[in-house]
Formats: C-alpha cells, sequence, structure tokens
C-alpha cells in the first residue's frame, strides 16, 4: 500500500492512502477500512512501543476529530473517504480512534514481548488495513 505523508501547519501529522487500480483489488464495501483515507497523528508516535485500537461506531462526521474523554489519551484517529456509507445499524460512521491509557507509559516491553489486549505497533498502522508488514516512515 502506498501511502504519503503530510505535514499540518499544527505540527500534527496525516498518513494519506494513496489509491490506484492496483490497491483496489480485494475490496469489499461492507469492511469499514475500506472507507478509510488517512490516518491522523495528534503527536509523534515514532517513540511509542505500542498504542491502543477502539473502533468508534457512532462517529458523527467522516472527518472530524474523536477523542476518548475521560479514560484515556488520544492519540490519533482515521479520517473517511466522502463516499463512506453510515452504519445502519448505528446511523454513525465506523472509525478507528487510537489512544493510550495513563497506566501505559509504565509498561516497558523488551524485544519479544507480546503488546497489551488491543495494542498495536503504531509503526505498522496505515489507512485502510489493520496494520503493515513493516514500520511506516514517520
Amino acid at each position: 500500500m502506498k501511502t504519503k505523508i503530510r505535514v499540518l501547519s499544527n505540527g500534527r501529522r496525516e498518513v494519506i492512502r494513496l489509491l490506484s487500480a492496483d490497491s483496489m483489488d480485494g475490496w469489499s464495501m461492507d469492511d469499514p477500512l475500506t472507507y478509510e483515507k488517512s490516518i491522523i497523528w495528534l503527536r509523534d508516535v515514532s517513540d511509542l512501543p505500542f498504542v491502543r485500537v477502539k473502533w468508534v461506531h457512532k462517529a458523527r462526521s467522516r472527518r472530524g476529530p474523536l477523542y476518548l474523554g475521560a479514560g484515556g489519551e488520544t492519540i490519533g484517529y482515521s479520517r473517511l473517504t466522502p463516499d463512506a456509507p453510515r452504519d445502519p445499524k448505528t446511523g454513525g460512521y465506523i472509525r478507528r480512534v487510537f489512544y493510550r491509557l495513563e497506566a501505559d507509559d509504565a509498561i516497558e516491553l523488551l524485544p519479544g514481548d507480546a503488546l497489551p489486549e488491543s495494542a498495536i505497533d503504531p509503526r505498522t498502522i496505515v489507512p485502510g488495513a489493520l496494520c503493515h508488514d513493516s514500520e511506516a516512515d514517520f
């Protein structure tokens, strides 16, 4: 999957998926990842060993910020394509939000250690995929 990085005026980074005819093979219109256009990182993730991921099924917009509120720090979120459909069950959009819990800062991972449940290496996150085979260039 090809991506490009755009640095926003506020210092945030947007990882944008570049679409081509080849990259659209295997798409499923029923898969929410099909409609992910980009990932917005609110802070530098290159030094984070992991972030947690949560699927939001009731997002009110395709592109606006997603925040967890109490209980976690939002690190990033997905933005959707303009043609992304609403979830018929909830009436909202299905998007991902990436976050960390306060207790996550105390977790020290050694090489070979398993990540906590619902956690993923942020350097492997790209729009439109659960994870990428290699680390993205952030």
